[in-house]
């Protein structure tokens, strides 16, 4: 996949959980359109770094039950001043759709025959539980919990690196847990920010999001 470069306005843009980016080879739609999915999408500037991820995503839904299905897709994640923008792309390289958060705003460009999926907010929530700083400044070792929102936050770190964390409705509102695994390989850079791996368990709506980040390109501050 050619390198994404920062753009003036978030036209080539942003992945990773991105559920969405199915799109461009879906041939139907799957039963998320008509679910709510709760959580508060944060600011991107939450994320105090401006970067974009080369990605590929592996989405498998129907772990409990009803229809199965896997898609698997390249993608891209930018985050850059006050946008976090996810793409999803064609096998040839094409955008096939780019889902843009400013604020609290979504905005959503199909450029695929079909559209997504999953709904924008799944995949934007989801791409945040997984990359954004949710509890603080990293921890050099040990276990953390916090509240934000409805939604009781665990994580484990260690050696500076975050391993697990976890997502729970305090009101039981999904019951079970979202869990987001982190796969740190050895010649990864201490500097890296995303590892060369994750993978964010749906407990909520039974879906699975494998991301192979094979590509992170730290960006200037925004003019």
């Amino acid at each position: 996949m050619r390198a994404v470069r920062p753009a003036r306005r978030p036209q080539i843009l942003a992945l990773a959980l991105a559920v969405a980016g199915a799109a461009c080879a879906a041939t139907h739609r799957t039963p998320f359109d008509a679910m709510e999915y709760p959580g508060a999408l944060l600011p991107a500037q939450t994320m105090p770094d401006d970067v974009v991820w080369q990605q590929r995503v592996t989405a498998t839904w129907g772990l409990a039950g009803g229809e199965p299905g896997e898609r698997g897709f390249d993608a891209a994640i930018q985050k850059q001043g006050d946008a976090l923008t996810v793409l999803g792309l064609s096998p040839m390289g094409s955008v096939g759709f780019a889902m843009i958060l400013r604020g609290t705003t979504i905005e959503v460009q199909n450029h695929a025959e079909q559209e997504p999926p999953f709904p924008a907010r799944f995949v934007l929530l989801d791409v945040q539980r997984t990359f954004y700083p949710w509890l603080g400044a990293p921890l050099a070792n040990g276990q953390r919990t916090g509240v934000v929102g409805d939604e009781e936050i665990t994580e484990r770190w260690a050696n500076g690196r975050l391993m697990h964390r976890t997502f729970t409705r305090r009101d039981g509102k999904p019951a079970g847990t979202i869990a987001v695994t982190y796969d740190w390989r050895d010649d990864d850079a201490r500097d890296r920010l995303a590892p060369s791996r994750t993978v964010l368990d749906n407990g909520w709506f039974a879906y699975r999001l494998a991301v192979d980040t094979h590509r992170e390109t730290k960006l200037p501050p925004p003019r």
